[in-house]
């Protein structure tokens, strides 16, 4: 699906944690060809015809940049690696660790079916930093916005109005997942400074401007202060010391039945409302 000129995006589907699941690829056709995230192993084929489709063979793809470290935004890296060992992949500093080592990843963040999500562990030939920029003939922005995890990032095309986000703001109506709810937070700000209007999301593909991005995601995380509070106002609960592992379940559970979602609370889900649990706690 094209975007606008030189910017096509391909739904992707795969089975998670928390069943049936999508992700969004992007590719940037320049003097140099980029494709931002590789989905999952199982999407390699698709991942291959789309951009056939849109006239880039991977023999002449140049660049792969990962947004994060999960599994199902590096999943086809290594498969892109063995046909074209040319591909100069990057990702933010913080990520790197868990892309060139996904056993490590896996330690810190043990989900069902991991090791069918990932072909296997690539080597991040360049390291980024918030502010850096990759010249494609036309520049792409790093900006670094934490909070879904600590390596995330963003990436803006000035000259093209267009901002691509990866995880960074979860959707309105959808699972709660991130680790840090203050740094997400601050990551919604540095993105509404760029005005955007085109944004590419990979949980919505092409998107509205980035204000009702961040708006919309600014509402879930709003609810769930919301409720996480209401639940705290009841107890006796104070401090975090008490919180154990029966009460962190109850409070989640509590907090995704008045989210209408009908999950079990995973250990993503639970690791993103402990970091409001947290900050509830400190502040009163």
């Amino acid at each position: 699906m094209k975007v606008i000129r030189d910017f096509y995006i391909k739904k992707l589907y795969f089975t998670g944690s928390t069943g049936k699941r999508s992700v969004y690829v992007t590719l940037i056709k320049g003097n140099k060809n980029c494709l931002i995230d590789t989905g999952t192993a199982n999407n390699f084929d698709n991942i291959k015809s789309f951009c056939d489709e849109e006239g880039v063979q991977i023999n002449n793809l140049d660049i792969i940049i990962n947004t994060h470290c999960h599994p199902d935004h590096i999943g086809c890296n290594y498969l892109f690696k063995k046909v074209n060992p040319n591909i100069i992949f990057y990702a933010h500093r913080l990520a790197k660790p868990y892309i060139e080592d996904i056993e490590n990843q896996y330690k810190e963040r043990p989900i069902p079916g991991f090791f069918n999500l990932i072909s296997n562990s690539t080597k991040v030939d360049k390291p980024l930093e918030d502010g850096d920029i990759i010249d494609i003939g036309m520049e792409l922005k790093i900006i670094h916005t934490p909070g879904h995890s600590k390596g995330s990032i963003s990436i803006f095309v000035p000259e093209k109005d267009v901002l691509i986000i990866g995880d960074a703001v979860p959707e309105r109506q959808n699972i709660p997942i991130y680790e840090d709810v203050n740094e997400l937070k601050k990551s919604f700000f540095k993105l509404k400074e760029t005005g955007a209007k085109h944004v590419i999301s990979s949980f919505d593909g092409n998107c509205n401007n980035i204000l009702d991005v961040v708006k919309n995601g600014e509402m879930l995380i709003s609810k769930i202060d919301q409720y996480v509070n209401k639940y705290f106002e009841k107890s006796e609960i104070r401090n975090m010391n008490n919180v154990n592992d029966s009460v962190l379940e109850e409070v989640v559970i509590f907090v995704l039945n008045r989210l209408e979602l009908k999950l079990k609370p995973t250990g993503n889900i639970t690791r993103s409302i402990k970091s409001h649990i947290m900050n509830y706690l400190s502040n009163n």
